[in-house]
C-alpha cells in the first residue's frame, strides 16, 4: 500500500520519507508488487528515487509494530517538525515496550500513555469533510462521565489549537450532543445542560465553536469546508465520515510534540499479498504528511488546495 503510494508521488517525495521495517518483509512485498528496487545497505533505490530506511532486528519480546513505534518516536523526538506516518497495525501488536504483557487497543491509546497525557484529539481529515472526536475507544456506556466540563474544554482547547496550525481553512467547531436529539431539553438526558456554560466559554483564536446540535443532522449544519464537525463518541461521528469517504481519509493524532497520521482503515488481512489493495488513501495521507510538514517547518506548501483529488 505504502509502496504503490509512493510510486503515484512526485520524485521529491521519496527523499523525504524514511522507512522503518524489517528487510525481509520488505523485500517480499516489492517482489509481490512487482516494483523494481534495489536495495544497498539502509536505503532502497525506487524508480521515484532513494528511500532511506531503518532496518528493524527481530525480536522474541516485542512485536514488529511496536518495535517500529519505539524507533520512529525516538527519530521525530529528535526532530518535532518531522510528521510519522504509520501504517495498519493488528491491536495485539501495540504493546508497552517496558511491560510486553499490556496491550493497546489502537495507536492513539499507544501514544496517550506513553506521553501521558489524556488531551491527545482523533481528528479525521477528507477531501470534502474534516471530523474530530471527542473520545475514541471509549465504551459507549462511558461516553457520558468521560465527557466532563474540565475534559471539554481541555480536549478542545488543545485539538482546535493543533488544528489553526495544521488545518488553517478551519474556522468553525460545530459539536453534536451526546444524546439523541441533543437531549431534547433534558429529556433524553443532562449532560448537554451541564456542559452548556463550559462549551460557550470556550474560546479559541481563530475558531467559532458552536453546539449542541442533534448528531444525526449535525451534517446537514456543515455550511462549507470551513466547518469542523466534533462528535462526542468514535462511531457517531466516523459513521458518517467512512460513510461518505471511504478510504480517502487520514486519521491525525493532535496534542502531541510532533504530527503523527495514518490511513483511515485497518490491516484487511484478506487481501494480504495479492496486490489488490486500494491504496488510494495511503496516497492522500503521505500528501497530507508532506504539506504538513512543509507547514510546520514553515516552507511555503506545494500541495496547498490540491486536496480534492488524491
Amino acid at each position: 500500500m505504502f509502496f504503490k503510494a509512493l510510486a503515484l508521488a512526485p520524485a521529491n517525495w521519496t527523499g523525504e520519507c524514511k522507512l522503518i521495517a524489517h528487510k525481509r518483509t520488505i523485500l517480499t512485498h516489492l517482489k509481490k508488487l512487482g516494483i523494481e528496487a534495489e536495495v544497498e545497505d539502509d536505503c532502497i533505490y525506487l524508480p521515484t528515487g532513494r528511500l532511506s530506511c531503518e532496518w528493524l532486528k527481530n525480536s522474541h519480546k516485542l512485536p514488529a509494530s511496536t518495535m517500529a513505534m519505539e524507533a520512529a518516536l525516538n527519530l521525530v523526538e529528535e526532530d518535532t517538525n518531522s510528521v510519522l506516518f504509520t501504517l495498519p497495525t493488528t491491536k495485539d501488536d501495540l504493546r508497552n515496550p517496558k511491560k510486553p504483557a499490556q496491550r493497546f487497543l489502537g495507536h492513539t491509546e499507544y501514544l496517550r500513555a506513553r506521553y501521558r497525557t489524556d488531551a491527545l484529539g482523533m481528528f479525521f481529515a477528507s477531501p470534502h469533510l474534516d471530523v474530530l472526536l471527542l473520545t475514541d475507544h471509549v465504551p459507549l456506556s462511558k461516553v457520558g462521565t468521560t465527557i466532563t466540563a474540565r475534559y471539554l474544554k481541555q480536549k478542545l482547547h488543545t485539538s482546535l489549537t493543533h488544528l489553526r496550525q495544521l488545518e488553517p481553512h478551519l474556522k468553525r467547531a460545530l459539536l453534536a450532543g451526546i444524546n439523541p436529539h441533543a437531549g431534547e431539553g433534558g429529556l433524553l438526558g443532562k449532560e448537554e445542560a451541564r456542559l452548556a456554560s463550559t462549551l460557550s466559554a470556550i474560546k479559541v483564536p481563530g475558531f467559532k465553536v458552536l453546539g449542541f446540535y442533534p448528531g444525526d443532522t449535525l451534517l446537514k449544519q456543515k455550511q462549507s469546508s470551513a466547518d469542523l464537525l466534533v462528535y462526542p463518541h468514535h462511531d457517531q461521528g466516523l459513521a458518517p465520515f467512512k460513510s461518505l469517504m471511504g478510504t480517502l481519509g487520514a486519521n491525525v493524532t493532535l496534542g502531541l510534540p510532533f504530527v503523527r497520521l495514518s490511513v483511515d482503515h485497518g490491516t484487511a488481512f484478506p487481501l494480504y499479498g495479492k496486490n489488490i489493495a486500494d491504496s488510494r488513501g495511503a496516497f492522500f495521507c503521505l500528501r497530507k504528511a508532506i504539506s504538513y510538514q512543509e507547514r510546520i517547518s514553515g516552507k511555503d506548501s506545494n500541495h496547498q488546495g490540491q486536496g480534492s483529488q488524491p
